[in-house]
């Protein structure tokens, strides 16, 4: 669903407009004693309401902004660790993978390109230099 991370934040940004409010609303009745309580209630009410509201519109927006980690992977370029005939392994952005190569043994220490992600196995292609 969501990260972690962004959860975290999303609770402390509302957490904080809440403080916000409330603290608002104590200076408003402690420096217009004539303004009801139940103004202040009501208005508190109503940005709650929008709050949980605001949270069911943004929910599919920020859903649909996550990576995809096979989107961002095709492309990055490595170096093979072990020989790859036609398996072994390379190192992407320092993370260690398991791949296959597309056609001839790739020697280790040759720099790769990903083709293709399957699962948690990479498809690469040596670099021609």
């Amino acid at each position: 669903m969501f990260d972690s991370k962004l959860w975290r934040y999303i609770f402390l940004t509302a957490i904080l407009e809440i403080i916000i409010i409330i603290v608002s609303a104590i200076i408003i009745i402690a420096f217009y004693p004539a303004i009801s309580i139940y103004v202040v209630i009501g208005a508190i009410a109503i940005i709650v309401i929008y709050l949980c509201f605001s949270y069911y519109i943004y929910k599919p927006v920020v859903k649909h902004q996550k990576i995809d980690p096979q989107d961002e992977i095709i492309g990055q370029t490595g170096v093979a660790i072990t020989d790859l005939s036609p398996r072994g392994q390379v190192k992407i952005r320092s993370r260690v993978w398991s791949a296959r190569g597309t056609s001839k043994i790739i020697i280790s220490g040759t720099k790769i390109k990903v083709i293709q992600m399957d699962g948690i196995q990479l498809l690469v292609e040596a670099i021609q230099e």
